[in-house]
């Protein structure tokens, strides 16, 4: 049971995501969000470690970079840009594709057997995923398109960082997202000032407030949180909380940004609904 409430509990932060960050983005650069998402989580991860016992780690610092990079400097990036184009809950929706994702590079990269039971969930689950965002493809055109693609790109990063995060060792969960969001700060803050001005923002209080909620739940508590449901449950299980947070992206959009609910994101989500119910019947078995 502990296992379903932290995988509702993550779902929960990472699907009102898309609402705080569409509260920022006409004024704040991607990479710039990006940016103060990684220094304020990695700042809350060091403050909570403070009263952590020190353990010996023997991650491999490539491992950290390669989790920053694909965790956080893209798809930060990705999401930040390609929400702009989006709405929020249509972006929510799409970053849902990382559970299939996760599947197919398990199948590619680790030589697994998937049954045709499993198949059938995948199947299903982009079908729905095609159901939810259809609509918003046929009424902006190309515009959406780009943000659309943009999006499914942090999928497929979010997914690659899923598989390597299960490689870390079994040490502090706060301290591996630690030191991976410290990392995801070196890279992102040269980054910031060659393509953006992060000195020169024009913010209010809400913005400002928005920010600081992204990278303390959504950047530091949240992945803290997520690399702990690895440890316990493996990498698979975790990504179906991409499954959950379609729904909290669609409920926050309709009743808080005022975003249409159709009969086709209702449809869409029971799909998924049921796709998720399919995945998890079964178990994947090693050749």
């Amino acid at each position: 049971m502990r296992k379903y409430i932290l995988l509702l509990l993550i779902s929960c932060i990472w699907g009102s995501q898309f609402f705080f960050v569409a509260l920022v983005t006409s004024e704040v650069g991607a990479v710039t969000l990006s940016l103060l998402k990684a220094i304020i989580g990695a700042l809350c991860l060091s403050f909570i470690s403070l009263f952590l016992k020190r353990k010996n780690s023997s991650t491999d610092i490539k491992l950290y970079v390669g989790i920053a990079f694909f965790e956080v400097v893209l798809p930060f990036i990705l999401i930040a840009q390609g929400q702009k184009y989006v709405s929020s809950s249509i972006a929510s929706m799409l970053i849902a594709t990382v559970p299939i994702i996760t599947l197919v590079l398990y199948v590619i990269f680790f030589k697994k057997n998937v049954s045709q039971f499993q198949f059938v969930g995948i199947l299903l689950g982009f079908l729905g995923l095609i159901i939810l965002s259809w609509p918003t493809q046929a009424m902006n055109g190309s515009g959406t398109l780009l943000g659309n693609v943009l999006l499914l790109l942090a999928a497929i990063s979010f997914a690659l960082s899923l598989i390597l995060m299960e490689k870390l060792d079994d040490g502090s969960p706060v301290v591996h997202m630690r030191n991976v969001l410290w990392i995801a700060t070196i890279i992102l803050l040269p980054l910031a000032f060659i393509f953006e001005r992060p000195l020169l923002l024009d913010i209010n209080g809400l913005q400002t407030a928005s920010i600081v909620i992204l990278g303390i739940f959504h950047a530091g508590i949240v992945y803290m949180l997520y690399n702990l449901l690895i440890q316990k449950e493996g990498a698979l299980f975790a990504s179906f909380s991409n499954y959950i947070v379609p729904v909290v992206g669609v409920l926050l959009g309709y009743f808080i940004l005022n975003e249409s609910l159709s009969l086709q994101h209702i449809t869409g989500i029971f799909i998924v609904l049921c796709a998720l119910l399919l995945s998890n019947k079964q178990t994947i078995k090693s050749d």
